[in-house]
Order: structure tokens, then sequence, then C-alpha cells
């Protein structure tokens, strides 16, 4: 399974981070197949439309902030060069844009040849989805291409917002670095709770901004570690947080959410049991493919279900949903990750787009010296 390792920036690889973005990934990925499973064989015991723990967009916006944080905060704190904004902003866009883009023709094509939706109806939204303003324009999902690129979005104002945020972690003293920190993050979940009713700004960074602070507070407690011994008590705590995150109620979880994030991402680290299994080979290689499992998950769980729905034991939902999720993920994870192998590793390679050119170069230039001279 080498070849399903990602390609990390300046060879900075940290397999619990891969698991995290596993257990996030998974989270998605299982409310999606609850909820195409709506009007299956067997009706579903909570209906989709009540308050349903949705907790794995929150799970990567914390972890988006820990990684992105640690190029700059590494600057503040461990005195590393200077982030350079134009390679920061094209690893951004040369990383994320293909596969994105891909994902968005491709969702567009079986909405208008299954759905029969029009050229003229989509085209005003896929146009707003290439600008990342879906959300701003239209709102999360009305009208939406690829209905989970919404969260999308949402990382890339948070990439644009980066350079700023990230001042934090000029503050020289620790306590207050860390406790402006926490200060931010208890305002920013409290201020953003009555945005949930909106319908454009639920679904941007005013409303989740706690979380990518919670990754922050990671990334500065990481890279001022010093020497962390491992400890069971940690792996205590994971096992106590980690149901918090699907039980908590929405609007209390909102707030109380980024924090309980915290200590479970630290628990990661420093435990002994959890750091073992966020850093399993199998674990860490899905988990580092999320992005391509999360582009397409969800139209792979549409489309196969309509021909396995019927199948079922008994009358029970959770028998029923564990049989189709035993069908259709494997189908995830295949086309996923023949995805994640031809087009999104190969993006991971902030070379990419330089060999591309040699290579289309090296095509050319034979066919051109063949061409006869005009006389």
């Amino acid at each position: 399974m080498l070849q399903f390792r990602r390609i990390t920036t300046q060879k900075r690889f940290i397999p619990q981070i891969d698991g995290l973005r596993f257990v996030a990934i998974g989270s998605v990925v299982l409310f999606h197949l609850y909820s195409v499973l709506e009007h299956g064989a067997i009706p579903e015991p909570v209906p989709l439309n009540t308050d349903l723990a949705k907790r794995g967009v929150e799970l990567f916006f914390a972890i988006s902030g820990f990684i992105l944080g640690v190029p700059f905060a590494s600057r503040y704190l461990l005195g590393a060069p200077r982030v350079r904004l134009k390679q920061y902003f094209l690893r951004r866009l040369t990383r994320l844009e293909p596969p994105y883009f891909i994902s968005l023709f491709v969702c567009a094509a079986l909405q208008m040849a299954w759905s029969h939706r029009s050229l003229r109806d989509i085209a005003p939204h896929l146009m707003a989805s290439f600008a990342y303003l879906h959300n701003l324009i239209y709102g999360a999902f009305p009208g939406a291409v690829n209905t989970v690129a919404w969260s999308l979005e949402v990382e890339v104002q948070f990439y644009v917002l980066v350079p700023l945020l990230t001042i934090l972690f000029a503050i020289s003293d620790s306590r207050l670095r860390r406790t402006m920190i926490l200060i931010l993050m208890l305002v920013a979940g409290l201020l953003s709770n009555p945005l949930y009713s909106t319908v454009h700004l639920h679904a941007s960074i005013a409303y989740y901004l706690a979380f990518f602070l919670a990754g922050f507070l990671v990334c500065d407690l990481y890279l001022t570690r010093g020497e962390w011994k491992p400890s069971f008590a940690w792996d205590v705590f994971a096992i106590c947080g980690w149901p918090l995150v699907w039980i908590l109620p929405r609007n209390f979880g909102h707030v109380v959410l980024p924090f309980v994030i915290v200590v479970l991402y630290l628990a990661s680290f420093r435990g002994r049991v959890f750091p073992a299994i966020f850093s399993n080979r199998v674990i860490t290689d899905i988990g580092g493919m999320c992005y391509s499992i999360y582009l397409f998950h969800s139209m792979i769980l549409f489309a196969v279900k309509h021909f396995t729905w019927p199948l079922h034991i008994g009358q029970n939902f959770w028998v029923y949903f564990a049989l189709q999720g035993a069908i259709l993920l494997p189908v995830v994870l295949l086309l996923c990750g023949i995805f994640f192998l031809l087009i999104e590793r190969p993006c991971m390679d902030r070379e990419w787009p330089r060999k591309l050119w040699r290579c289309v170069q090296t095509q050319l230039s034979p066919a051109a010296r063949e061409q006869p001279v005009a006389e």
C-alpha cells in the first residue's frame, strides 16, 4: 500500500493526522449512507429532518486548523523560515482544484443525464461553485452541483484568512497566547450559534471558526511539546470523549465540541493505545485519500443503492444498514481509491504542473521535428 501514502510538503508526515482524517471521513460517509437509505426497504428509526449529529465536517475543520497552522506557527514559535504567501496559495490551488473541478463536471454530467437537469439551470450553480461562492450566493444546498462541496467553500475561506489569523502565534507568552485562543474559541462558538438558522452564513467561516481555532491550539501544543510521555490517562480521555462528538446536542455541542476535539486530538498523540491505532497503515492510507472519498462518495452511494436497496434480512433497520454498508462501502473505497491514485495523489506533488509541462513538451517535440518544412 506504499503508493497510497499521501505526498506531503517537505516530507512532513504525521500518521496520527491521517488517522484522525479516517475518523472524520468515516463519520461523513456513514451519515450519507444513512441518508441514501431514507426511502429504502426498511424505515429509518430517526428521520433525516431531525437534529441528527453530523460532526465529520467539524473534525475536518479542526484538522485543517492544525495542518495549515503548522508552517505559520513554526515561524513564530520555532524560528522557521517565513511562509511565502505566493507559494502557499499556489499550493492550495494546484493541490485542491483539479480533483474538485473534475468532481463538479462529473456531478453536473450525472445530474443532466440521470435527473434531466437542464444546462441552463445548472450553469449558474456550476460557475458559482467554481468560484467557491455557491454558499454565499445560493446557500449550501439549493441547486448545488456537488452537495458535499459546501464545506470545501468554508475551507477556502479559512485558507484565505490563515495568514492573518496565525498572527496569534506571534504572542510570545505561551500562557497568554493559548488563553487568547481559548477565549476566541468560546466567543466564536457563542456568537455564531444564531447563524445556524441563516441560509448563507450557516455554511461559512463565521459559523465554524471555533473549530479551526481548536486546530490552532493543538498545533501550538504540538510544536512546543518538548518531550511528551505516553500515558494511558489520555486513552481514557479518548474513550470517554469520542462518543461526545456525536452525542452532544446541536447548539450546546457547537460551543463545547471544539474544546472536546482539542482533548481528543491531543490524546491521539499522547496516549499509548490511540496513537498506535491512528498510526495503523491501513487507517492512515484510507484517511490519506479522504479528499477523493469526500468528493465522490455521495454520488457513488446514491447511484449504487438504486440496485441494492431491496436487499435486506429481517425488519431491523440496523441490520439492513450493516448489510447495505457491506455492499456499498467497498465500492466507494474502490472507485475513490482509483481516483486518488490517478488524480489526487499526483496533484499532491507540488511540482506536478512543471512535470506535466515537461511531459507535454517531450511528447510534442518529436512530432514537431518530424513535420515537413514548408518550401
